[in-house]
């Protein structure tokens, strides 16, 4: 039961350590304003193009790139070229068929170096085409580069975590360069015939050679497997996640790994695109983000011991319970005590209900 119980832990601590955790991520909630002017730029853009592509400036350069691909030089050429194709007649001797395959080679290569020479007036057309499709929409173009890379960067939020296969799989090392040799050996094989219905003896050689590809094909299977990192497949295959780390915490991982993206994630958690790390959102507005952990360090370390709360308004420590308000002040006379709003004349204890009256500072009874 003692050794049962250990492989049960060791398996558990297995899974723990390989099995891949994915983390469904959205940057939305941070890129509300980017994404709606991104589809107001984008529509601003098509409408200007839309305008140039009507214009007559626009159809006079499209019909100028479907000119550039031909000229009366190639016309004239593929016109000698038809007139050769048809002097082929079942009559011919063989040598004037070569004769003519000869002809027909040289007009084929004068027409590929007509075509060659047609291309960077191809090229430039197409430019001076795109260029007035694209007119006056510089400034739009630029701005939604912009917006598409601030996106791109955004914070996102950890909405889903997933589990995945292990992150690690080991497959066959690289035997590319023995299965190259063992290629050389089969062709090789072509050079001694041997036909086992007609011939009693099989070559010497051809023996030699057989053998030396079993050799190789032992190389292969001795070949130690490696390690192969699933991470960009099963992100992909998820779509829209990020892998994280169990054992990855401030940065450092607890078994001795190599962390990854600074710590294990969690429904709520940050996901920063420009750090790669997953972090919590920020406690306090004074507090900075660590750099090296992902942790949000204060301005001031806590005191030695328990029983410290951190006070943003005066951001310092304080030895009393205090948690920031989860509401707005309700009036501007009241104080916050560290968990409520608290009134400057304490509330009647007599047992009707009464309402705060702030121009008066008192509280008056509740008229039903």
């Amino acid at each position: 039961m003692i050794n049962t119980l250990h492989l049960q832990t060791d398996q558990e601590q297995y899974h723990l350590v390989n099995m891949a955790y994915y983390a469904k991520i959205s940057n939305e909630e941070f890129t509300v304003s980017e994404r709606a002017r991104l589809m107001e730029a984008q529509s601003e853009k098509s409408v200007i193009e839309s305008n140039n592509i009507a214009s007559d400036e626009y159809a006079a350069l499209k019909t100028a790139y479907k000119d550039s691909f031909t000229s009366a030089t190639l016309q004239t050429l593929e016109g000698e070229l038809s007139g050769l194709q048809s002097q082929y007649t079942p009559e011919m001797t063989e040598e004037e068929r070569e004769a003519l395959n000869t002809s027909i080679t040289a007009k084929q290569a004068e027409i590929d170096t007509e075509k060659a020479a047609l291309v960077p007036g191809q090229e430039a057309a197409l430019a001076n085409l795109n260029a007035k499709q694209a007119e006056g929409t510089e400034a739009l173009t630029a701005e939604i580069e912009t917006l598409n890379t601030t996106i791109a960067n955004a914070l996102c939020r950890v909405t889903t975590m997933l589990t995945g296969v292990d992150e690690i799989e080991m497959v066959n090392g690289d035997s590319s360069a023995l299965e190259a040799e063992i290629k050389v050996l089969e062709e090789s094989k072509k050079n001694y015939p041997y036909n086992p219905d007609t011939d009693k003896t099989k070559p010497s050689e051809l023996i030699d050679i057989e053998n030396q590809i079993q050799a190789k094909i032992k190389e292969i299977d001795a070949i130690p497997k490696v390690e192969k990192d699933n991470t960009v497949y099963w992100e992909g295959f998820y779509g829209g996640c990020k892998r994280t780390s169990y054992n990855t915490k401030g940065g450092v991982h607890t078994l001795g790994g190599t962390p990854f993206r600074k710590n294990y994630a969690g429904v709520g958690y940050i996901y920063d695109p420009v750090r790669d790390a997953f972090y919590t959102d920020q406690p306090y507005a004074s507090w900075t983000l660590d750099e090296s952990s992902c942790y949000w360090q204060p301005p001031t370390p806590a005191p030695e011991g328990r029983g410290w709360y951190w006070k943003e308004d005066t951001t310092e420590w304080v030895d009393y319970y205090w948690q920031e308000p989860t509401y707005d002040q309700p009036y501007p006379s009241w104080t916050y005590d560290g968990v409520n709003w608290i009134a400057p004349v304490e509330f009647p204890s007599d047992g009707p209900m009464y309402v705060w009256n702030e121009e008066e500072q008192k509280w008056d009874l509740q008229v039903l």
